[in-house]
């Protein structure tokens, strides 16, 4: 054999044993997976087993649990026992005009028969929320197929409701009522009424009021104090009001109105006092706590802890000063001066008074704010003396502008005499007056053409 013949055959025998391998590894492949699969149907199978066995547990205590709250197999008896617990639980709901009547029953298969009953009557709402609780508490096999209920003529709600329960055929004959709740119901009744009346169906909800005054409150020593709290409602219904804990003898509240009363005495301790002599009282505030409440609906409630404090009485106040009284002296003119026997008159005419003052030199006088005496006068000037300072006043001019002035420093008048001679003083003394006779009429309406030179001339019917 050659060597080309001898590569040959090695290289067929090599083929066929590769060949040979491939077979053999895909027939191990396939039989682990048919053994895998063969497991997996098996484990499958065990699976459906084992859940149908559960199931089968789960009914058979499902079973259980319904023949304990199964109506006796017997029909009349299921039927009868079961109108009369159902009558009363409507009676005690306060279901009025009530009615429970039989409509229905029939046998469902070989595995149960139901019973349906029809009930009646008029109640409120918080008496069919107790209905229905103590419908639902009560473990039986029944249930609420249909519930009507609507406002009747008399304010109440017209009830009616269809009831279906149920008897398993191997339940017991003489079985009894059950007495234990369902555990269903996982609350109380006054839990459930509080959750399904206390809201309003056609408004937002209702918001508790909120307190807008202080939370101190000042009571005065010695004084009687009313102190009434200031709540806002958000929606404007009124407030009651409850305090909790009691009130010191001196103080006392209106829940009413919500309002303090505060008459602590003087001495809070009835007069005793430390051996300083400063008081033996407390200086810490007096804490209540009040409990405020609307009306509306539902009812909302704040409490709030408010604290009394103590205080002295404040000090007396000055008495406000009296308005100042209107002053005459704004009305008192000069309306004449006038030259008697032995010495000159000053006329003041007193316009608010309705009076003329006939003053002459020493005279004193008291015109509304003014208070002096007359010094000197002469046929153009009067010289008077106010608060140890002179004023003069001439004919129609006014007392209070004359004094506003001040110019009591000016120098006299001076007046010229009729025959060329020397001047003389206009503030001569009246011993000097009578030498001045000759040369002047003696006649009073003679000497007051000199008071008619001024600005304003005065009548003459004042002159008279």
């Amino acid at each position: 054999m050659t060597q080309r013949e001898r590569f040959l055959a090695m290289a067929v025998g090599g083929l066929f044993v590769v060949i040979a391998f491939q077979w053999g590894f895909n027939r191990y492949r396939d039989a682990i997976k048919f053994r895998d699969n063969r497991l997996a149907g098996l484990q499958n199978e065990a699976n459906t087993l084992n859940e149908k066995l559960l199931a089968g547990a789960y009914a058979d205590r499902q079973m259980g649990e319904y023949m304990v709250r199964s109506l006796p197999s017997n029909p009349e008896r299921a039927q009868s026992i079961y109108q009369s617990w159902l009558l009363g639980t409507v009676r005690e709901a306060g279901l009025r005009d009530a009615g429970v009547d039989p409509v229905s029953d029939a046998p469902v298969g070989d595995l149960y028969y139901r019973y349906g009953f029809r009930v009646s009557g008029k109640t409120t709402l918080n008496g069919l929320v107790g209905l229905l609780h103590d419908f639902y508490a009560r473990d039986y096999l029944h249930r609420i197929r249909e519930l009507n209920f609507g406002p009747s003529r008399t304010g109440d709600l017209n009830v009616e409701m269809t009831i279906d329960a149920i008897s398993l055929n191997n339940a017991a004959i003489d079985a009894k009522i059950p007495e234990r709740e369902s555990w269903r119901v996982a609350k109380s009744l006054d839990e459930t009424r509080q959750t399904i009346l206390n809201r309003n169906f056609f408004q937002p909800p209702n918001q508790p009021p909120v307190y807008a005054g202080d939370a101190t409150l000042v009571a005065v020593k010695g004084e009687k104090t009313d102190v009434r709290l200031k709540v806002d409602d958000p929606e404007g219904t009124d407030v009651t009001y409850e305090l909790e804990g009691e009130l010191p003898e001196w103080a006392s509240f209106k829940a009413d109105s919500g309002t303090f009363t505060f008459n602590p005495p003087a001495d809070p301790e009835d007069g005793e006092k430390s051996g300083d002599g400063s008081s033996a009282s407390s200086d810490e505030p007096l804490k209540v706590v009040v409990r405020m409440t609307d009306t509306g609906y539902p009812r909302r409630q704040i409490e709030k802890t408010l604290a009394v404090k103590l205080e002295n009485p404040p000090l007396p106040k000055e008495p406000d000063p009296l308005p100042p009284k209107f002053d005459d002296a704004t009305q008192t003119y000069l309306t004449a001066l006038v030259q008697g026997r032995d010495d000159w008159t000053a006329w003041m005419n007193v316009r608010t008074r309705g009076e003329t003052l006939k003053l002459q030199v020493g005279d004193s006088f008291e015109i509304g704010s003014m208070k002096g005496s007359v010094k000197s006068v002469s046929a153009r000037v009067v010289l008077l003396e106010i608060d140890g300072k002179e004023y003069e006043l001439r004919p129609s001019g006014k007392l209070s502008e004359a004094v506003a002035l001040e110019s009591p420093e000016q120098p006299k008048e001076t007046e010229a005499p009729t025959d060329g001679g020397a001047p003389e003083a206009a503030d001569e003394t009246p011993a000097e007056a009578p030498a001045s006779a000759p040369e002047q009429s003696e006649t009073p309406s003679e000497q007051t053409e000199e008071a008619d030179s001024s600005e304003e001339p005065t009548p003459q019917s004042q002159l008279d």
